[in-house]
C-alpha cells in the first residue's frame, strides 16, 4: 500500500472516531508534519470525503462517506449474514434458533434453524411473537429507542398465554430493566408453559437494535445450566454478528448492552 494512500485511510478512520478534528490533532495522530496533514485533509475534500466547518475551521467526515456506506449496506443481508452463525449455535447448543425483527408492535421470526432433537420449538418463518411475552419480543421492546419504546408501551396489551405471562405495564417496565441490566431476555413458561426462551439484540450499523436472536427449547431440556451456557453463546453471536453488521462496541456506553 502506498503511504498516501494508508495516511489517507488512517485519517478516515480517524475522523470516525471524532466529532472533528483539527489540522495540528492529525498531524499529531500520524505522526506527521502540519503541511502533509493539510494536504491529505485537502485532497480528501475535494471528493467530499471530509468537509471542513466554517466556523471552527475543523474537519469532519463528509457526505461522500454516506453515499459509500449506503451502497455497502444494501449489499448486506441480514439473514445471509445471520444463517452460518444461527447453524452453528442450533448444533452447539441442540435447540431452534430463530431471528426476528420488529414489525407493526410484533416480533416477526424472519429465518429459523431447526434442530433434530427429538423435541423442537419450532417458530416457523412469518410467526408473529408479542413483544411482552416472548424472549425474541421483550428483547426488541427492552433494546428499543426510548421514544420508540415508550410508544410500543402505551399501545401495547397484555393478554395472558400462561399463569406466567407479564400482564401489566409497571410489571413490563420493571422486566425492560432487568433485561437491560443483564443484556438479554428470557420467557420462562410465558407464551408456551411448557417452552423456556432466550434472546439477546443484534444491532446494526447505526447502534439500533432492529434484530434479535432467540433460542427456544422444552422447559425440560433447558434447565438452569443450559440456559446459563445459551445465554454466553448467544451473547458471543451477538458481537460478531453486530460486527458484520458495522456495529462498533464503542457505540454504546460501556461496550455492549
Amino acid at each position: 500500500m502506498s503511504r498516501s494512500l494508508e495516511r489517507g485511510l488512517r485519517t478516515l478512520f480517524f475522523l470516525s472516531t471524532r466529532k472533528s478534528v483539527g489540522v495540528t490533532e492529525l498531524a499529531q495522530e500520524l505522526q506527521i508534519n502540519k503541511s502533509t496533514a493539510y494536504r491529505i485533509l485537502e485532497t480528501l475534500q475535494k471528493y467530499n470525503m471530509v468537509e471542513q466547518s466554517k466556523s471552527s475551521a475543523k474537519y469532519r467526515l463528509g457526505p461522500a462517506i454516506l453515499r459509500l456506506s449506503d451502497q455497502l449496506y444494501k449489499n448486506l443481508n441480514i439473514i445471509a449474514l445471520a444463517r452460518p452463525h444461527m447453524i452453528r449455535l442450533a448444533d452447539e447448543v441442540g435447540e431452534s434458533v430463530h431471528l426476528c425483527l420488529l414489525c407493526n408492535d410484533s416480533a416477526v421470526v424472519i429465518e429459523q434453524i431447526i434442530t433434530n432433537s427429538r423435541l423442537i420449538v419450532n417458530a416457523k418463518i412469518g410467526n408473529i411473537e408479542p413483544l411482552h411475552a416472548s424472549s425474541v419480543g421483550k428483547c426488541l421492546l427492552a433494546f428499543s429507542e426510548p421514544a420508540i419504546m415508550e410508544q410500543l408501551l402505551n399501545r401495547m396489551e397484555f393478554p395472558a398465554f400462561t399463569d406466567k405471562t407479564i400482564t401489566d405495564r409497571e410489571a413490563m417496565r420493571a422486566e425492560i430493566e432487568k433485561i437491560k441490566a443483564q443484556g438479554y431476555a428470557v420467557d420462562n413458561g410465558e407464551l408456551s408453559s411448557d417452552i423456556k426462551c432466550v434472546a439477546v439484540p443484534v444491532y446494526n450499523h447505526m447502534g439500533e437494535a432492529i434484530y434479535s436472536l432467540g433460542i427456544s427449547g422444552p422447559l425440560t431440556r433447558m434447565t438452569e445450566s443450559k440456559t446459563e451456557d445459551t445465554v454466553k453463546k448467544l451473547l458471543k453471536t451477538r458481537d460478531a454478528l453486530s460486527a458484520l453488521l458495522g456495529y462498533a462496541a464503542d457505540q454504546a456506553e460501556g461496550g455492549f448492552l
